[in-house]
């Protein structure tokens, strides 16, 4: 049984910078990152127990070719899983830290 994935506002808002970074430097591949970003959500609404828990308390799962983190916790009660962030892999820990309460 798979949970629902919740964005919180700067998962959504990472989401819309990504859309206008490749919009505005690599139009071809928008639809593709974001397609991307689309399937490992799916994947992590399928299969959110099996990465460990790592930094600040979350999971991550990566895309394939665009190499994003999507960071997240789950909720097992609920059913649910919040995703904090959705950050290139060359932005440290900082970037991460700042959304993590």
């Amino acid at each position: 049984m798979s949970y629902t994935v919740r964005l919180l506002a700067n998962a959504q808002r990472d989401l819309a910078d990504i859309e206008a970074y490749f919009d505005d430097h690599v139009p071809h591949e928008t639809e593709r990152c974001l397609d991307a970003i689309e399937v490992a959500l799916d994947w992590i609404a399928d299969n959110a127990h099996q990465p460990r828990v790592g930094r600040f308390g979350l999971r991550h799962v990566s895309t394939e070719k665009f190499r994003y983190y999507i960071w997240y916790r789950l909720f097992e009660p609920e059913r649910f899983v919040q995703v904090v962030a959705i950050l290139h892999h060359r932005r440290g820990d900082d970037a991460l830290a700042e959304r993590v309460p």
